[in-house]
């Protein structure tokens, strides 16, 4: 892909910030509607054949194979570039005392879209209109209707392999031959259906047969660590390569982006940038401006583009910071599967998946909103379960082996958190990055209600496992820490009304009409499901209107 560190002086069409799910697909649907564009990136270009996935034992990994949360320290020296980190010194945040929050980051060009977990479920009216329904917050400023055409666009280009069910509360899309259901998991789906439970495959940007020039998944397991053939939705390998075809796009890396320019106008003119390598500063001109950055990164540059933060009249920007509810989990065995032949089941990285059920038409007495859940188990990549069995010598081995195609697994893949004033990204300016910008504070809580949520998926996931026949010998003892499931949206809201909103309904800025902003800033509420197919299709909505108005 053609890039360069060269410095653009002519004035653009449009600058896109950001090269993620959001920002790749802005500079696919603005190039191919005949405008220039400048893309902006604060990290470096990945090499996939260097820097993705190279099939590795954990313990061949820079990081030993850790999570997420236990990055504590940067990446260690390697010969690739990092595609995800928690914790670096070039990249503080604040947080008050007693109230943590994981803000897992990826610089890079290409983003998050490199190690998503390609889960892409579509939100139904009763996520956009939930507050109609039981009373608390806003409804989003759009219904299922204006959004289903974009849904559609984004799955015919990403490809998204799925089942149709005919779930209200999901939505069915156009999609792919669904991924085949491993023994764990068909025993689960089998289970939950006797339930009554909406259960299904979870619906994934992952492809189960060649889709506009991109191979099928050989089930490698790898999709975390950036897919080397392309196989998984990432924007290295599908929008920004499109967006380059059309030779209107100018991507630069290693640029990070302060703040958004403002002329005596009342517009935004431009941004302002500083090289990543160099630390030197320099501006670059548009005629629209873009930000794609990340949910809070997109609203640190609005907050540092003026005193209280550009285009906050409404005095919303940084409020309503929400991430989905995780923690809740059951892990165990199926005994009708210990001692049978050894399978390959985790090459898919993914599983069956239950939509959410809870308060559709009965309200539950303890909580509003809901959560959806997976299921998952097999043969993985290693016993994760040996290092606490009991045993030494001929016999635990043994038990190891008889218990490794049985282990089994429920969890909570994502339940709604409530829209709060309170919880709020600001300026702290006593704390700046390595490039000179002042850096976020966070405060971030759970409320009762997200506490509820995972007590009663906790419960939901023991009776199935046990109507399942499974034996469980584990439960999930804490909530997760807001910020990590990467799922954080909101502080930028959209809304019907300027004077409680950020954005208007096409994601463009109420008080500065030539900016823009894509990804989770704009939600109103985090549904039930995953948010990055929603921020893909608000992005594609945005980018029409854009061109429809300039």
């Amino acid at each position: 892909m053609q890039i360069t560190r060269d410095t653009p002086t002519q004035e653009f069409d449009a600058i896109v910030v950001g090269t993620g799910p959001c920002g790749g697909f802005a500079a696919k649907e603005l190039t191919e509607r005949g405008l220039t564009v400048l893309v902006l990136d604060a990290g470096p270009m990945p090499v996939p054949g260097r820097d993705f996935a190279r099939h590795e034992w954990p313990w061949q990994e820079p990081n030993r194979g850790l999570s997420f949360e236990r990055r504590r320290r940067p990446p260690p020296p390697s010969d690739r570039v990092p595609l995800v980190w928690a914790q670096h010194p070039d990249h503080p945040y604040t947080t008050e005392p007693g109230k943590p929050f994981t803000w897992i980051r990826s610089r890079v060009v290409g983003g998050r879209s490199l190690h998503w977990s390609r889960a892409s479920h579509r939100l139904s009216d009763y996520d956009f209109k939930a507050a109609s329904r039981d009373g608390f917050g806003e409804d989003w400023p759009i219904s299922y209707a204006d959004i289903a055409p974009y849904y559609d666009w984004v799955e015919e280009h990403i490809g998204v392999s799925g089942y149709v069910e005919g779930y209200p509360q999901l939505p069915d899309g156009k999609f792919l031959p669904g991924m085949p259901y491993n023994c764990v998991e068909q025993i689960f789906r089998g289970t939950a259906l006797r339930m009554g439970l909406p259960a299904t495959h979870r619906r994934l940007a992952q492809l189960t047969r060649p889709h506009k020039g991109r191979p099928a998944c050989h089930f490698c397991g790898a999709c975390t660590q950036g897919c080397d053939i392309g196989a998984m939705f990432n924007s290295i390998v599908s929008t920004l390569p499109s967006a380059e075809m059309t030779r209107r796009m100018t991507l630069r890396p290693e640029s990070v982006v302060r703040a958004v320019l403002m002329g005596a106008d009342g517009k935004a003119h431009g941004v302002s940038y500083i090289d990543r390598l160099t630390r030197k500063d320099y501006e670059a001109k548009a005629k629209y401006i873009i930000l794609a950055a990340s949910t809070l990164e997109s609203t640190r540059i609005l907050l540092n583009s003026a005193a209280g933060g550009l285009g906050n009249s409404s005095g919303v920007l940084g409020h309503y910071l929400m991430d989905q509810v995780a923690g809740a989990s059951v892990s165990g065995f199926l005994p009708q599967l210990q001692g049978s032949a050894p399978r390959n089941d985790d090459g898919k990285a993914s599983g069956a998946f239950i939509a959410n059920f809870r308060n559709l038409k009965d309200r539950h007495p303890k909580f509003i909103r809901g959560y959806c859940m997976s299921m998952s188990g097999g043969q993985t990549s290693s016993p994760g379960f040996a290092l606490s069995t009991p045993g030494y010598g001929s016999s635990l081995k043994e038990k190891i082996r008889r218990n490794y195609p049985a282990q089994a697994r429920i969890y909570m893949s994502a339940g709604d958190m409530l829209p709060r004033f309170e919880n709020r990204a600001e300026v702290d300016a006593n704390r700046k990055d390595a490039w000179g910008i002042p850096v976020l504070k966070i405060t971030c809580t759970h409320s009762d209600n997200e506490r509820a949520i995972w007590e009663d998926g906790t419960e939901k996931m023991k009776e199935i496992f046990t109507e399942a026949g499974g034996e469980i010998t584990s439960v999930g003892r804490q909530i997760s820490t807001p910020g990590g499931l990467i799922h954080e949206v909101g502080t930028c809201r959209m809304g019907k009304d300027p004077k409680t909103s950020v954005l208007d309904p096409f994601c463009r800025m109420n008080d500065v009409k030539n900016v823009y902003v894509f990804g989770g800033g704009p939600f109103v509420t985090t549904g039930s499901y995953h948010p990055t197919l929603t921020m893909m299709a608000l992005t594609v909505r945005g980018c029409e209107h854009l061109v429809r108005s300039a």
